[in-house]
């Protein structure tokens, strides 16, 4: 990020809509991920673990750390859409809601997962995975 910031290119990353769109493109995979991995989990941390995915970008101001106005309505979305549900639960005499993965949101996770690997596997696919996963900064 420092060569990027050194070359003049650091205020345009922070007004530029393209990271935010590109981090939002993947971020109900990522929530699924979660919710798959450390379920069931309640909404604050599922925006924790988001937040730790992304800390580096976080950390250098790239993007803004996630919270609860911008997740619950991205969960509420998930849920209504069958991806997952939620069940409330009392704890510590509050009303905690509690998500976990569904079956649909199960299938539409590993049906990503599956086609990405394809795509991988594929001779231009590995050539672009390996490019991108090894750029040199």
């Amino acid at each position: 990020m420092n060569s990027i910031k050194n070359n003049g290119y650091s205020e345009f990353i922070k007004n530029d809509k393209i990271i935010t769109h590109t981090v939002n493109g993947i971020s109900r995979f990522l929530i699924l991920w979660i919710i798959k991995h450390y379920g069931p989990i309640h909404g604050y941390n599922i925006s924790k673990e988001f937040s730790d995915i992304f800390e580096s970008l976080i950390s250098s101001g790239t993007l803004k750390k996630s919270n609860p106005s911008k997740m619950y309505p991205i969960l509420k979305n998930m849920e209504d859409n069958g991806l997952i549900a939620g069940e409330n639960v009392l704890q510590d005499n509050k009303k905690v809601k509690f998500y976990s993965i569904t079956e649909k949101g199960d299938f539409l996770l590993h049906f990503v997962c599956k086609n990405f690997n394809h795509i991988r596997k594929s001779p231009k696919g590995s050539l672009f995975f390996d490019d991108f996963l090894n750029f040199k900064f």
